[in-house]
C-alpha cells in the first residue's frame, strides 16, 4: 500500500526522532573516555552560574543533638543513609537517626551501655523479618555486634522510620568493626580492626545443631585458631573500608596500607574467596601517569572506594579516591576482555590492576593541592571534601563537560574525558558525602543517556547530594547546562557576550532544546515569567531562521549548490542550520526516549496489556502536553514563508532560495508538530485502555490479530500502526455495546483525547449494527425493512471510513434479512466514497500496471464488489438478466467485475443482454484475450456492426500477444473479409455522401483484409513444408503474421522452401526473372532427378500443380521461361517426351491456348535458327497438338451433344497466327525432307481451316 503524503512526512519526522535518540545513546561511556593510561583536562566553570554543584540549601544540627554532643565521653561518629534519608549519628553508647529533610526530627536509640564504633545500613535477609522491616541497621560496639529492624515508609519531609529490637546479636570479641556493608540478598559484612574480615550470619531462629546468630571470621586461617596471640607474629593491616559489588559479586576491602582486596561471593553470592590482592596500587598510577604525585611529604593515601556499576562501564570497576584528590580506576578483567569484551557479571575476576589515574581538579576556584578526606563518585560526577580551614571544607565538584565531550566524539573515533570543576565551601569537618534518591537500575543505553546531561527534559535538577559535617548537613545540587541556562537567563539583564559563550560551547540546537525544556516545565519547577521570557526570546531570535552551516574546518570542498535544494522533510537538511527545528527534535525525542522503543502491547496470546508503566506513560503524556500547549500558543513558532523580515532575506542571500529554506523548515516543523499530537493522543488512548480493562477488551479480538498487536512498539503505534489503534478503539466499543452500556460517553472521551484515532464513524457503525441485529429480531416485516433502511443510511453516510470487515458482516445482515438492493447500494456506496476520483477505474483501463499507486484503491473497491458477487454466488437460483440490469450502471467498474463474474461462472450469453457502452467497453480494455476478442466481435456482429466486428476480426489475426495457432488466425481473416463485404453491401444500400465515405473505408479494410489472407496462406503453406520436415522453425509460424520480406528472409530462402518462394514471389507481384529461371530449375530438376518419380511426367505434374497455383503472375510463373525449361528437359529425356508434353502442362496450369501459343511461337523463333534442328521439330510438334487440342476443345463445344454444364472453349486462340505457324513449319518440313512432320502438320491445319 503506498504511502499517502502526511504518512511519508509521518515516517521522516519518526526517522528523525529515532536518529536523535540514538545519536544520545552514542554517548561514550566511562571506559571510552578513560582509554588513555592518564588524564587530567578540566574546565573552570566561570562564570559563577556554570558551578558544577550549588547550594540548595544548609540544615544546622539540632540544638538538642549539640547537648549530646557536649556531652561526648569517649568517641563520636557520624555518617549517612540516604535509602531512608536520615543521618545516623553515636556520641559514646548513644544512637541517633535524625531527619535531615524535617530539620529537628531525630530518633535516639539508648537500649545498651557500649561505645558505639560503627554503624551499618543493609537490606534484610528473606523470611526472617516481618515485612515491615525494611532495612536492617547494624550496630557494632567492642563487645558486641546487635540487629535493629528498620521500618522506612517513604513520604514528605522523609518519610517515617521505625526501629525494631530483634534479639538478635553477636559476640564483638574486643574487635572494633571499623566498616559495615551489606548485600543486596542480606550477607553481612564487617572489617575489624584487627585486620580480619567478618560476615554476621543470622536466621529466624536456632537451630538444633547451630545458633540464631554467628560471627564468622572469614580471613582466618586454620592455624590462627590454635596459636596463641602473642605468638601470631605480625598482625594484618587493618581494613578501613568496605565496598560491595552486587552485579558482579564482588567485595572490596580497603586496607590501611593502602592495598586493596578483592574477593568473589561465588556465581549464586554464597561463598568468600580471596580473588585478588593488589599491594602496590601508588606505584602502579604512577607508572601510568608520571605526573601523579601526591607529595613528597605525605604518604600514599586512599579515602574511599566506590563501585562503578556495569551499566556506567562494562570494562571498569572501582574507582579509589586518593588523599591528594585523584581517581584511579580498576577493571576486573583481562586487556583482551576490556578491548574485545566476553567477560561475564558473575564470574571470578580474571584480574584487579589500575587501567587509569584521573589527576585531581585544579584551576578556576578549585583549591591547589587538594587534602581529601572524604569523596563521593558514581554517576560520571565526583565530589572530594577538601580540608579549607580549620572550620570549613570545600567541596570540590567535577562531572563530565557532556556538550565539549559530544562535540569531540562527532570529530574523532575516540574522545577523551573532559570535566567541569568548580568548589562549594561548607561550614564543618566533613564526615560523609551520599546521593540523594534511590538510583533506579538502567540498562546500558539508558545509562549513556544518564551520563549525558545535555539528554534531559526535566526542568528540576535530578541529582542532589547530602554533605554531613559536625555543623549539619548541605544539600547540594548538580546544575546540568539546562540548570545553568536557567541561572543564566534568570539575571535581571542578560550578558550577550555570556549567553554567546553559552551558544558557542553547547550548540544553538541543544540550547534551543533547554529553552523548551524551561518553557515546557511543569508547575513545580515552572521557571519564572523572566526566565520564560528569556528562553522563548532566545528560541525565536537565535533560533528562528534558518540559515547555511559553516563547513567543518577540515571538510571536502561542496559544490555550490543552492541550500534549499538540500534541504528535504523532517530535519534532512545538510548544510542548513536550524535552531529551533533541530532543538525541538531533540526535545521530542527525549521527552519519547522512555517509551518510544517499548512494546506498547504486551500480551500472552491470549489477552493483551498495556506494555508501558502508566506512571512513565503518564510522564510522558503530560510533557507532550505541554509542548503541544506550548506551540499551539506561539502560532509564530512555524514561519510564514511567504512574509519574511527584509534581514532575513538579507542572511540567507547566500543559500540563493530563501524561500525554499523557509518552506523546508515549516513542512518539516508540521511534521513534528503532528507526530506530537499522534503521540499523545497515543498516551492517551493506552492510559484510556488501560482504565477499560484492556485484557478483557482484547479476549474479543482474533488470535491473529492480538499476535499482530503484541509487541507493537510505541513508536510504531504512533506513525505506522493506525490501524491497530482504530481496531482496538472498534473492540472497546464492541464491548462497551455487550455489556449494552451506552457509548455516548466513551465517544466523548475517545473525540477529546483521541480525535485523530477516534471519529464519529465509529459511533454510526456500531449504531447501524445495533439496528441491524434488532431487524433480525424482529417479528414484524415493515418493522424490520424499516430498521434495515435506518441502518443502510447510516452505514451510507460513513461509507468513506467503513473498514471491509465491517462492510461484510453489514452485508451479510442485510442479505439474512432478504435486503439484496441493500447489500449492493452499501457496496457501492462503499466503493464510490472510497475512490471519488476514480482512479481505480483509470487503473483498470490501463491494463493495471504493477506497482502503480492506484492499485491500493483498486484492490479497495474490488473488495466492496465482492460483497455484491459472494452474494450472487450464494443464491441458489440462476443469475436473472433482469435481476443483473437492474444493478446500478453508474459504476463502469462495477458493472465490469460484475462482467468477469459472468464469464467465470459460464454466463457469456448474458453479457450481450447488459448495458451495450459498458460490455464495449470491458471487451475492449486491457488485457485482451482470444476469448474476450470472440466474445467482441459476436458482440458487434449481435447488435449489427459488422464493420466494427470485421476489425476486431482483423485486429485478432494480426495480435502478436496472443498464443493463437496460423489456422485460426487466417480463420478471422476469412471472417473479418465476409463481415467486411457484408457491410459495405449495406452502408451503400443506404446511398448517402457519409456512406459512400464509410464504405470507402470498409472496401480498403477489406483490400487489406484480402491481401494479408494471400500472405497468411502462403505461410501456412511454409508452416505445412516445416512440419512435413519436423523443422523447429514450424511453431514460430504460429505466433503472428508475417509480412511477405520476413517470410522470405526468415523461413523460405534459409529453408530452401522453392514452392514458397514463388508463392512470395506471386503474393508480391516480386519480378526477378534469373532468380525465378533458377528456382523453377532447381524444382524441375530435382522432380526429373528423382528416381522414385517417372521422369517427364513427374516434371509436367509439378509445372502442373505449382501453374495452377501461381498463374497468371507473370512474375512466378512466366509461361515463356517454364515452356524453354520444359523445352530443355524434352530434349534431354527425348525417350520419354511425347508430343504435346509442353502444351499440355501450361494447359493443365491453367493458361490460355493464345498464351501458350505465344510462349511456343516466341520459342520457336529464339531456339530454331536451324529449322531441321531436334529442337525445331519438337515446337513444331508442340505447335500442331496445341491446335490439335485447340480444334478438339471448340469442336466439342459446338457440338449439338455439348452438355449444358461443360465449360465454356477458349476462343482465344488466334488461329490465323496458327495457320501461317503451321503453315511455315510445313515448308520447313518439306526442305528438311521430314515427310512424317509435314503430314502432321498438314493434317491439323486441314482441321484447323475445316473448323474455321
Amino acid at each position: 500500500m503506498a504511502l499517502t503524503s502526511t504518512e511519508t512526512q509521518l515516517e521522516q519526522a519518526a526517522q528523525l526522532i529515532e536518529s536523535k535518540q540514538q545519536a544520545d545513546g552514542k554517548f561514550p561511556e566511562l571506559a571510552e573516555l578513560l582509554h588513555a593510561s592518564s588524564s587530567g583536562e578540566y574546565e573552570a566553570a566561570i562564570p559563577p552560574e556554570w558551578q558544577v554543584v550549588t547550594k540548595r540549601r544548609v540544615v544546622a544540627l539540632p540544638d538538642a543533638l549539640f547537648e549530646q554532643y557536649d556531652l561526648l565521653e569517649c568517641r563520636c561518629f557520624m555518617g549517612l543513609f540516604p535509602e531512608i534519608g536520615r543521618a545516623w549519628i553515636t556520641v559514646d553508647h548513644r544512637l541517633f537517626l535524625w531527619n535531615y529533610e524535617d530539620e529537628g526530627d531525630f530518633y535516639s536509640f539508648e537500649g545498651q551501655e557500649q561505645v558505639i564504633v560503627s554503624v551499618g545500613l543493609v537490606r534484610p535477609r528473606a523470611g526472617v523479618f516481618v515485612e515491615a522491616v525494611t532495612h536492617v541497621l547494624v550496630v557494632a560496639t567492642p563487645l558486641e555486634v546487635f540487629l535493629l529492624g528498620v521500618g522506612h515508609k517513604a513520604g514528605a519531609r522523609g518519610g517515617e522510620v521505625t526501629l525494631y529490637a530483634t534479639q538478635i546479636s553477636v559476640a564483638a570479641d574486643g574487635v572494633a568493626m571499623t566498616s559495615i556493608a551489606g548485600t543486596r540478598d542480606g550477607r553481612v559484612f564487617m572489617a575489624g580492626n584487627d585486620g580480619g574480615l567478618y560476615e554476621f550470619e543470622y536466621r529466624a531462629a536456632d537451630g538444633w545443631l547451630s545458633r540464631r546468630a554467628r560471627k564468622v571470621n572469614l580471613t582466618a586461617t586454620v592455624a590462627s585458631y590454635f596459636v596463641p596471640t602473642f605468638l601470631a607474629g605480625r598482625r594484618e593491616a587493618a581494613a578501613l573500608a568496605l565496598a560491595v559489588d552486587d552485579e558482579r559479586r564482588l567485595v572490596y576491602v580497603l586496607l590501611q596500607d593502602a592495598s586493596i582486596r578483592v574477593y568473589w561471593l561465588g556465581a549464586q553470592g554464597a561463598e568468600f574467596v580471596l580473588a585478588h590482592h593488589h599491594r602496590s596500587i601508588g606505584s602502579a598510577a604512577a607508572l601510568l601517569c608520571p605526573q601523579f604525585n601526591e607529595g613528597t611529604d605525605a604518604p600514599f593515601e586512599i579515602v574511599s572506594l566506590h563501585v562503578i556499576p556495569r551499566g556506567e562501564s562494562r570494562a571498569l570497576a572501582l574507582v579509589a579516591v586518593t588523599g591528594g584528590g585523584s581517581r584511579v580506576y580498576f577493571s576486573t578483567e583481562a586487556r583482551a576482555q576490556r578491548l574485545y569484551g566476553g567477560g561475564t557479571g558473575a564470574a571470578r575476576p580474571a584480574a584487579f590492576e589500575v587501567v587509569h589515574v584521573r589527576l585531581a581538579p585544579e584551576g578556576g576556584a578549585v583549591p591547589r593541592a587538594l587534602r581529601v578526606h572524604a569523596a563521593f563518585c558514581g554517576g560520571g560526577t565526583a565530589l572530594l571534601a577538601h580540608a579549607w580551614s580549620e572550620d570549613h571544607d570545600a567541596v570540590v565538584g567535577a562531572a563530565p563537560a557532556s556538550a565539549q565531550i559530544a562535540a569531540r566524539a562527532a570529530r574523532q573515533p575516540r574522545a577523551g574525558l573532559v570535566e567541569l570543576a568548580s568548589a562549594a565551601r561548607v561550614e564543618g569537618r566533613t564526615w560523609a558525602v551520599a546521593e540523594l534518591g534511590a538510583a533506579p537500575t538502567r540498562s546500558e543505553l539508558d545509562a549513556a543517556r544518564t551520563r549525558n546531561d545535555l539528554a534531559t527534559v526535566d526542568a528540576r535538577p535530578t541529582r542532589a547530594f547530602a554533605v554531613l559535617t559536625n555543623a549539619g548537613v548541605t544539600v547540594l545540587e548538580q546544575q546540568r547546562p539546562v540548570d545553568m541556562l536557567r541561572a543564566l537567563l534568570a539575571q535581571p539583564a542578560v550578558a550577550d557576550a555570556q549567553l554567546r559563550a553559552f551558544v558557542g560551547a553547547h550548540g544553538l540546537d541543544e540550547t534551543c532544546a533547554m529553552c523548551f525544556t524551561l518553557l515546557c516545565a511543569d508547575g513545580a519547577a515552572r521557571a519564572g515569567m523572566h526566565v520564560q521570557g528569556a528562553a522563548r526570546r532566545v528560541l525565536f531570535e537565535l533560533g528562528g531562521v534558518p540559515r547555511v552551516a559553516a563547513a567543518p574546518a577540515f571538510a571536502a570542498a561542496a559544490p555550490d549548490t543552492a541550500a534549499g535544494a538540500r534541504v528535504e522533510l523532517s530535519g534532512r537538511h545538510d548544510g542548513l542550520a536550524l535552531g529551533r527545528h533541530d532543538g525541538l527534535a531533540l526535545y521530542l525525542a527525549r521527552v519519547l526516549q522512555p517509551v518510544w522503543a517499548q512494546a506498547a502491547l504486551a500480551g500472552d496470546g491470549a489477552r493483551l496489556r498495556v506494555g508501558i508503566a502508566p506512571a512513565a506513560l503518564a510522564a510522558v503524556q503530560e510533557r507532550l502536553r505541554r509542548l503541544q500547549r506550548f506551540i499551539g500558543d506561539n502560532q509564530r513558532f512555524v514561519p510564514d514563508q511567504l512574509n519574511q523580515p527584509a534581514a532575513a532575506n538579507q542572511a540567507l542571500k547566500q543559500s540563493h532560495d530563501a524561500a525554499r529554506c523557509w518552506h523546508a523548515e515549516a513542512a518539516s516543523l508540521a511534521a513534528l508538530y503532528e507526530l506530537l499530537v499522534h503521540a499523545a493522543e497515543a498516551a492517551a488512548f493506552l492510559g484510556l485502555l488501560a482504565d477499560f480493562n484492556l485484557p478483557a477488551v482484547s479476549a474479543a479480538l482474533a488470535p491473529e490479530q492480538r499476535q499482530a498487536l503484541a509487541g507493537t512498539p510505541f513508536g510504531r503505534l504512533v506513525c505506522g500502526e493506525r490501524a491497530a489503534c482504530r481496531e482496538l478503539i472498534v473492540a472497546l466499543i464492541a464491548s462497551q455495546l455487550r455489556q449494552h452500556v451506552s457509548i455516548a460517553s466513551l465517544s466523548d472521551v475517545l473525540s477529546q483525547r483521541c480525535a485523530s484515532l477516534f471519529s464519529v464513524a465509529d459511533v454510526a457503525l456500531y449504531k447501524a449494527l445495533e439496528a441491524l441485529h434488532a431487524a433480525q429480531a424482529c417479528d414484524e416485516g415493515g418493522e424490520a425493512a424499516a430498521l434495515a433502511r435506518e441502518a443502510l443510511g447510516l452505514l451510507t453516510g460513513i461509507a468513506a471510513s467503513l473498514p471491509v470487515a465491517q462492510l461484510r458482516d453489514a452485508c451479510a445482515a442485510f442479505e439474512a434479512l432478504a435486503q439484496p438492493g441493500a447489500v449492493a447500494a452499501l457496496a457501492l456506496a462503499c466503493a464510490a466514497q472510497a475512490d471519488p476520483q476514480d482512479a481505480a477505474l483509470a487503473f483498470w483501463r490501463d491494463g493495471a500496471p504493477a506497482g502503480d499507486a492506484r492499485e491500493a484503491a483498486y484492490r479497495r473497491r474490488v473488495a466492496c464488489y465482492r460483497c455484491v458477487l459472494d452474494m450472487l454466488d450464494r443464491r441458489d437460483a440462476a443469475p436473472d438478466a433482469r435481476f443483473l440490469q437492474q444493478l446500478p450502471r453508474d459504476d463502469a467498474l462495477f458493472q465490469f467485475a460484475l462482467f468477469d463474474w459472468l464469464l467465470e461462472r459460464g454466463h457469456a450469453a448474458l453479457l450481450f443482454q447488459m448495458h451495450a457502452p459498458l460490455v464495449e467497453q470491458y471487451l475492449l480494455v486491457e488485457p485482451r484475450t482470444p476469448e474476450k476478442g470472440d466474445m467482441l466481435w459476436h458482440f458487434f456482429v449481435h447488435a449489427g456492426q459488422c464493420g466494427k466486428a470485421a476489425c476486431v476480426l482483423r485486429e485478432l489475426a494480426c495480435a502478436r500477444d496472443l498464443d493463437l495457432a496460423l489456422a485460426r488466425r487466417i480463420e478471422y481473416l476469412s471472417l473479418a473479409i465476409s463481415n467486411a463485404k457484408v457491410a459495405v453491401d449495406a452502408v451503400r444500400t443506404r446511398g448517402a455522401l457519409p456512406a459512400e465515405h464509410e464504405a470507402d473505408g470498409l472496401g480498403a479494410l477489406l483490400r487489406e483484409c484480402e491481401d494479408q489472407l494471400e500472405i497468411a496462406q502462403v505461410q501456412l503453406e511454409i508452416q505445412q513444408q516445416l512440419r512435413a520436415q519436423d523443422a523447429p522453425e514450424a511453431p514460430a509460424l504460429d505466433r503472428r503474421l508475417y509480412t511477405v520480406s520476413e517470410l522470405y528472409d526468415r523461413f523460405a530462402e534459409p529453408l530452401r522452401l522453392w514452392d514458397a518462394m514463388l508463392l512470395i514471389f506471386r503474393a508480391s507481384n516480386h519480378d526477378d526473372a534469373e532468380l525465378v529461371a533458377d528456382i523453377w530449375l532447381t524444382i524441375l530438376r530435382t522432380v526429373l532427378d528423382d528416381a522414385q518419380r517417372t521422369g517427364l511426367m513427374a516434371v509436367g505434374s509439378k509445372v502442373a500443380q505449382l501453374g495452377a497455383r501461381l498463374h497468371p503472375s507473370a512474375a512466378a510463373f512466366p509461361p515463356p521461361l517454364i515452356a524453354g525449361i520444359l523445352l530443355d528437359l524434352a530434349l534431354e529425356r527425348t525417350s520419354e517426351y511425347t508430343p504435346g508434353f509442353i502444351g499440355c502442362t501450361l494447359l493443365q496450369a491453367r493458361v490460355p491456348h493464345a498464351a501458350v501459343f505465344d510462349a511456343l511461337s516466341a520459342l520457336y523463333a529464339k531456339r530454331a535458327s536451324q529449322p531441321g534442328s531436334a529442337a525445331a521439330e519438337l515446337l513444331a510438334r508442340e505447335v500442331a497438338a496445341l491446335a490439335s487440342s485447340w480444334v478438339d476443345a471448340n469442336g466439342l463445344a459446338r457440338s449439338p451433344l455439348d452438355s449444358p454444364g461443360s465449360p465454356p472453349p477458349d476462343e482465344s486462340l488466334p488461329v490465323m497466327d496458327v495457320d501461317s505457324a503451321l503453315s511455315q513449319y510445313i515448308i520447313n518440313a518439306t526442305l528438311n525432307n521430314n515427310i512424317d512432320l509435314k503430314n502432321e502438320l498438314q493434317r491439323v491445319q486441314s482441321r484447323l481451316r475445316q473448323i474455321f
